[in-house]
């Protein structure tokens, strides 16, 4: 988790207190954020070594799974929202975000899900399903090449390694584009194995992911990566 003083520095410690404010960035629109940026002297050689990591991320990993702990808190560091599921990526282009309900009657809950060609943002307990083209996505929001590879990273981010803190090695990754939505998106690795998200918005808010059970490069059913809409669900393409 990082706090709002690392935008600036490498030496910044990152701290355990993440922020994000009721009215900027919507949770849905953080999460696709995260999940396109992830698609995409003795001292310096530990700094270096961690956007190495972030390198070999994009080029050695096709698919991963992962179990995944969101939290949100406000302005203040009151808790707004915990949210856990099971996250999957196949690339190019592929993802799922499945989260869980603890309503007995829905106990499954928001489900973002990408085929590589529309993006669907599944919600069960509303009977509604919002669609929209990966493509349009690339043109409006350049991060989104990441999803398909990490070959155009430097052209549309600015890398920040941060090195070692706190058991993780923090690489940062920074919007070229002024326009992006946000300001940055940091990327954390224990042992070379992806562990961690943090996305600070616009004005300096942040959202965390953790993940756990991390599994990579396994085969995963082509059918997790689809959305087949059942009878009374209304489909909504924007």
């Amino acid at each position: 988790m990082i706090s709002k003083n690392t935008r600036t520095s490498k030496n910044t410690r990152i701290s355990k207190n993440t922020r994000i404010s009721k009215n900027t960035m919507q949770p849905k629109k953080a999460i696709v954020l995260v999940v396109l940026g992830l698609f995409i002297g003795l001292s310096s050689s530990i700094a270096s070594a961690s956007e190495a990591m972030l390198k070999r991320f994009f080029i050695e990993v096709n698919t991963l799974q992962a179990d995944f702990n969101q939290r949100i808190v406000d302005e203040s560091g009151m808790t707004l929202e915990i949210k856990k599921g099971v996250f999957s990526l196949s690339r190019p282009g592929k993802f799922r975000w499945n989260y869980a309900n603890d309503d007995e009657d829905f106990p499954l809950g928001l489900q973002i899900i990408s085929d590589g060609r529309l993006i669907t943002f599944f919600e069960p307990d509303l009977d509604t399903a919002n669609q929209r083209s990966m493509q349009n996505a690339l043109e409006q929001v350049p991060t989104l090449l990441l999803v398909e590879s990490g070959e155009r990273l430097e052209t549309h981010f600015n890398i920040v390694d941060f090195g070692l803190t706190d058991g993780l090695s923090w690489v940062a990754l920074k919007p070229k584009d002024e326009n992006a939505g946000y300001q940055e998106l940091m990327i954390g690795f224990a042992k070379e194995v992806l562990s961690a998200i943090v996305l600070t918005d616009g004005l300096g808010n942040e959202t965390s992911l953790t993940l756990s059970n991390v599994v990579t490069n396994t085969e995963l059913e082509t059918a997790l990566f689809e959305f087949t809409p059942a009878d009374g669900v209304d489909v909504i393409r924007q």
